[in-house]
């Protein structure tokens, strides 16, 4: 299994203790932002580098603004140079 950045397991982190703060099971406040359980497990759990779409959704359910959510400037460090998905070359004219 791939290890993810820090700065996903802080999001990662960050929206469980706030999900738990609500009262809310993994599976209602899933429900609740209309994503898979199982997804959102994976989401909690650092797995995944989610969109801001997703984000904003969990934000939402969580009665906050999605910055609230985000890891200090400190933890910000090593990020990929670009994406993991090699562009695809164009197609000459």
């Amino acid at each position: 299994m791939q290890i993810q950045h820090p700065a996903i397991v802080s999001v990662a982190h960050a929206i469980r203790s706030r999900r738990e703060a609500s009262g809310h099971s993994q599976e209602e406040f899933a429900a609740v932002v209309g994503l898979d359980r199982a997804y959102y497990s994976h989401v909690e759990r650092g797995r995944y580098n989610i969109t801001l779409s997703v984000l904003f959704r969990i934000a939402r359910g969580l009665q906050c603004a999605p910055g609230e959510l985000m890891p200090a400037l400190d933890a910000l460090t090593n990020l990929p140079e670009r994406s993991k998905a090699p562009r695809r070359p164009r197609k000459p004219a």
